[in-house]
């Protein structure tokens, strides 16, 4: 994984991103591929948590790549939660009536 690590959390597989920002639309698109990859690894029943606790900021096209993979694995029977949200990206998912569509936990408020 290019700038995320990956960790197991009991009933959930962690990934914490490294960057500050995610904007640049090529870059999300590799995210996307890498957290497509790691899902589909993930059994029905776990969770795929991501902590986003040393990001700031990123646009909307990474939240477009967040419903898709949510969407995706809805359906396999695995839950997506987010972590460590920074007030930015809560007020991002706000703006765009998506804060009770994820699984927020722990938020930098």
């Amino acid at each position: 994984m290019r700038s995320m690590t990956v960790e197991n959390e009991g009933d959930s597989l962690a990934v914490i991103f490294l960057d500050s920002s995610i904007s640049e639309e090529v870059r999300i698109m590799e995210i996307g591929d890498d957290l497509a990859e790691i899902a589909s690894k993930i059994p029905a029943g776990q969770a795929l948590t991501l902590s986003f606790q040393n990001v700031e900021y990123f646009s909307s096209a990474m939240v477009g790549q967040l419903v898709r993979l949510r969407n995706t694995i809805k359906k396999c029977g695995v839950e997506m939660r987010l972590r460590h949200l920074s007030p930015t990206i809560q007020a991002i998912l706000r703006a765009m009536h998506l804060e009770n569509v994820f699984r927020i936990e722990n938020s930098n408020a």
